[in-house]
């Protein structure tokens, strides 16, 4: 993920004097933070909508998503919006629908049903569509005709998702996960595994196997585990920009660390999916000189009984959308946004695998998940290596070291 600043405001983003050490998260400068987005809500959405003031209508869906920030007044400021979307841009229509669907998930389904059926373009289609499946407002029979009607000859890899997603039989019984924590699944390499439920309102968790198969463990014999966050603060499913974090795998490339203040100083993972780097990158095979992807191989990275399981395909297809730099990294934004969240004190992203961590008063690192990864992998002297994202089950609370540990032993 790159977090794009829809907005310009004066903000102090100084670096880190230290790696416990961070400006940006003082009580001071949160709260001014605050007050700064509360006054571009404020400011943009007073502003006459049109094609000269969409981007500072965008500036204020941004903001509103961050802060999970819903008023009357904001509702009603959508609701004026959505009586003059068609007329608008295909961008601005998506930034709509976006903050739609994570502020006010069936307060627009009649707007959105009718811009279903006029749109001629498939990134605003499948948003349209999957607003109105969240609330099962719609018939997968309708969908399936206006794709048939409008897009028949399109071959837009998120139309073959949505059919996915629309047809009874996609559901496909998980395999047995002793495969996939196995010694011989992709032998010599160090894995991270992000653990996470289906319902991505509850926090997963990592754990971390060594190039040998055994996994780290910390000093009194325990596995080294620890929280994180797969959850975008849209909720959309994969697929779709700024959507919650692809399952499946992932080339880790190394260390890096971001002059995003939302991020802040910690060292992040840099992440790569198909299509977003080489063959050869994502392989680690620097003798492939082929430029091609395919998902035969991508899956031959998978053991034998996984290839025919649609999940672990997440980030092959998500890439092939163009989704593009998904990192693990840990986190400054302000947690109290979030109270009364499943996931709080974690924060969400825009779509990353975030690490929670806690800063006090004095913008002083308190914890770190983060840094804790970071040190357990430099402890085994591991610099790259591949992540794999995935869901254990459906149930409706955060995964255990008791939920690790069952999978191992």
């Amino acid at each position: 993920m790159k977090v794009i600043f829809l907005f310009t405001i004066t903000l102090i983003m100084l670096g880190a004097q230290a790696q416990t050490y961070f400006e940006f998260t003082t009580a001071i400068n949160r709260a001014k933070h605050d007050h700064d987005l509360k006054e571009i809500i404020k400011t943009s959405l007073k502003q006459t909508i049109s094609p000269a003031t969409e981007g500072e209508w965008k500036k204020a869906f941004w903001a509103m998503e961050l802060m999970l920030y819903k008023t009357s007044y904001t509702k009603e400021k959508l609701a004026q919006a959505w009586k003059v979307a068609p007329t608008l841009s295909e961008n601005f229509q998506k930034a709509l629908l976006e903050v739609s669907y994570t502020l006010y998930p069936s307060s627009f389904k009649n707007e959105i049903n009718g811009l279903l059926i006029a749109t001629k373009s498939p990134a605003v289609f499948i948003r349209c569509a999957e607003y109105l499946m969240l609330t099962n407002s719609i018939s997968s029979k309708k969908i399936k005709s206006l794709l048939q009607q409008h897009f028949n000859k399109n071959d837009f890899t998120g139309f073959k998702i949505l059919a996915q997603r629309l047809s009874n039989n996609h559901i496909i019984k998980r395999p047995p996960l002793q495969d996939i924590f196995s010694k011989n699944f992709l032998p010599g390499q160090t894995l991270i595994y992000s653990l996470q439920r289906k319902n991505r309102n509850y926090a997963g968790l990592v754990l971390i196997r060594k190039a040998d198969g055994s996994f780290v463990k910390e000093k009194d014999g325990s596995l080294f585990h620890t929280a994180q966050l797969a959850r975008a603060i849209t909720n959309y499913p994969f697929y779709i920009t700024n959507g919650n974090t692809p399952q499946g795998i992932y080339r880790w490339t190394g260390f890096d660390t971001s002059s995003n203040a939302y991020i802040g100083p910690t060292p992040n993972l840099q992440m790569v999916m198909p299509f977003e780097t080489s063959p050869a990158v994502f392989y680690d095979n620097k003798a492939d000189t082929t430029s091609q992807w395919s998902q035969q191989s991508y899956a031959t990275l998978l053991p034998t009984s996984w290839r025919t399981y649609n999940g672990m395909y997440e980030s092959f297809f998500a890439g092939a959308i163009g989704r593009s730099e998904i990192i693990m990294h840990g986190t400054t934004i302000n947690p109290n946004y979030y109270k009364g969240q499943h996931y709080f004190p974690q924060t969400p992203s825009l779509g990353c695998l975030c690490s929670y961590e806690e800063w006090d008063k004095q913008g002083k690192q308190v914890v770190s998940n983060q840094q804790k990864i970071v040190t357990a992998l430099k402890s085994i002297e591991s610099i790259s290596g591949y992540v794999i994202v995935l869901e254990l089950d459906d149930k409706n609370e955060a995964v255990t070291l008791q939920d690790a540990a069952k999978l191992l032993y």
